[in-house]
């Protein structure tokens, strides 16, 4: 479902709408790269089920960040698979600095304090999934957003969330099996750097 789209906008309305918009939507502050007067973005978003969903961002560059001042220590945690179908990306969290290429994945804690940017003609998917629905230890997403790329499967689920996010937005709604199927390849990632 397509929730905003600046080119629908005047130029000098967009960054302001952007960022009323994008608070109000995902609680995160939004800025574009450089200074980009023009700011574009198309974002869009669909329920999974169980309190999952699917957010898929494109546009020219922005950052994005979630502030200590929008964390709430109400609900509960929130685990974003986030995927940049095209373009690059840079993310931090905790003491975590990575730099995401086009296909590329990385997890974040939605409901804690990050940054993010994404290049210029970049696009950013991400599946949240509440932490009591993935059924894994917070723990253990930690230990895997730490070395993600290393794990055995991580094309395989790198590859699975592209496929999600073309047929979600091909379709404008999710298969109707995909949350289910998106559970199982993100827990297999996840346990991948079990050590018990």
């Amino acid at each position: 479902m397509l929730l905003l789209d600046t080119s629908h906008y005047p130029v000098e309305d967009r960054a302001e709408l952007l960022r009323g918009g994008f608070a109000d939507l995902a609680g995160v502050d939004l800025a574009p790269v450089d200074g980009d007067s023009l700011m574009k973005v198309r974002f869009r978003a669909w329920d999974m089920g169980d309190g999952c969903s699917l957010l898929n961002a494109e546009g020219s560059g922005f950052h994005f960040r979630r502030l200590p001042s929008q964390v709430s220590s109400a609900g509960s945690p929130v685990i974003g698979f986030s995927m940049v179908p095209s373009g690059s990306a840079r993310f931090s969290q905790h003491d975590r600095h990575e730099i995401v290429p086009g296909g590329g994945m990385f997890i974040a804690e939605m409901h804690e304090v990050f940054t993010c940017q994404l290049g210029g003609g970049s696009e950013g998917t991400n599946l949240q999934i509440p932490l009591e629905v993935l059924d894994v230890p917070l723990h253990d997403v930690r230990r895997a957003a730490q070395w993600l790329p290393r794990s055995p499967i991580y094309g395989l689920a790198c590859q699975h969330l592209l496929a999600l996010s073309r047929y979600t937005r091909e379709f404008d709604a999710p298969q109707p099996a995909a949350q289910q199927a998106a559970l199982h390849v993100l827990r297999a990632l996840i346990n991948s750097f079990s050590t018990d």
